[in-house]
């Protein structure tokens, strides 16, 4: 740490700043993880029901044709 008080003030202050964007560099980083997980499980959520859709046009349409029964 430099030895003059105006010196050491002037690295408090910037050790101060560094600090607090550190800190929100943090939470951004944590929110985007946080998001990251939320669309993996939406989006495996969107592949179960597409699945399921699917079966059940295929059940569908085996009752609509008049040939399958």
């Amino acid at each position: 740490m430099p030895e003059d008080p105006i010196s050491q003030e002037m690295a408090r202050i910037l050790n101060e700043k560094l600090q607090r964007v550190i800190d929100k560099q943090t939470e951004h980083t944590i929110a985007l993880a946080n998001h990251t997980g939320a669309l993996d499980r939406l989006e495996r959520r969107q592949e179960e029901h597409s699945e399921m859709l699917t079966e059940i046009l295929a059940i569908l349409r085996g009752k609509a044709d008049p040939n399958s029964q």
